[in-house]
């Protein structure tokens, strides 16, 4: 029987069964795990702490067969002022939702995992815009992903004007003339996704690409570019995974206030 120590953050607990439950772990060298906590739907367990979302832990793993089950752990962190409101903790299950589709099985990444720890943490402690801390973590992710374009002039005519627009697919920028005049070298196709971005809004886009994970919040911009910023980062993430998260949805409803 294989026994393993991995530090791992809970992006998902489930019901598994009338008594136990699965996490769902992004962890530093093993990438994202899936681990059966025995008893863990009872409010006896010992391990009901390790079966909250959010939590960061040293997971003591037991491993049989191709089956990962809990044994025991020890709390690092529980970013339990996310809890404090619903806006909050509605981020915080997209920021996981999204790390979880970033981390892969068996694959050592560690930087998914720092980012996301980076994100509740700023979440928990600072004194943020929710905005500009979504949007921030949702470039940052494609980035990490293999998913950055080049931000630095128009591919076409090598200027940077002041009306540029992010070829999505392309992964490169392109300006207005450019694009209305049809002189892109590989043309646009119909799945092409366009992004406007203002010289404030791409300025911002080129230091979440170029920072170091510690600091990818280190930058601020004015409440009138905050609109485009959120859209172009949330546009970005979702058409490279190509799908939709209900956790976004569920927080857009928080946040407009739906509910």
């Amino acid at each position: 029987m294989e026994q393993l120590a991995v530090k791992a953050l809970v992006v998902k607990e489930s019901d598994f069964g009338d008594f136990d439950k699965l996490l769902t772990l992004v962890t530093e060298e093993n990438g994202k795990m899936t681990v059966t906590v025995k008893g863990g739907k009872s409010l006896k367990s010992r391990f009901v702490a390790a079966c909250e979302p959010f939590t960061y832990a040293v997971f003591n793993i037991r491993r049989t067969n191709k089956y990962f089950y809990l044994y025991d752990f020890e709390l690092i962190e529980d970013f339990y002022p996310i809890r404090d409101s619903i806006e909050k903790f509605s981020l915080a299950s997209y920021i996981c939702d999204v790390a979880s589709e970033a981390s892969l099985e068996g694959a050592c990444d560690p930087d998914v995992l720092k980012l996301t720890l980076n994100a509740l943490w700023a979440l928990s402690y600072k004194e943020i815009s929710l905005s500009l801390l979504k949007g921030a973590f949702e470039f940052k992710t494609a980035v990490i992903c293999g998913f950055m374009p080049d931000l630095s002039v128009c591919e076409v005519c090598r200027s940077e004007k002041e009306l540029l627009y992010i070829d999505v697919r392309g992964g490169r920028l392109v300006c207005d003339d450019c694009l209305r005049l049809g002189h892109l070298k590989n043309g646009l196709s119909e799945a092409s996704v366009l992004l406007s971005v203002s010289p404030a809004v791409l300025d911002a886009l080129r230091y979440i690409s170029e920072s170091p994970i510690n600091r990818f919040l280190s930058f601020r911009l004015c409440a009138e570019e905050m609109p485009q910023f959120s859209a172009a980062c949330e546009k970005y993430l979702i058409n490279h995974f190509e799908h939709e998260f209900y956790t976004l949805s569920f927080y857009k409803t928080v946040v407009d206030g739906d509910i």
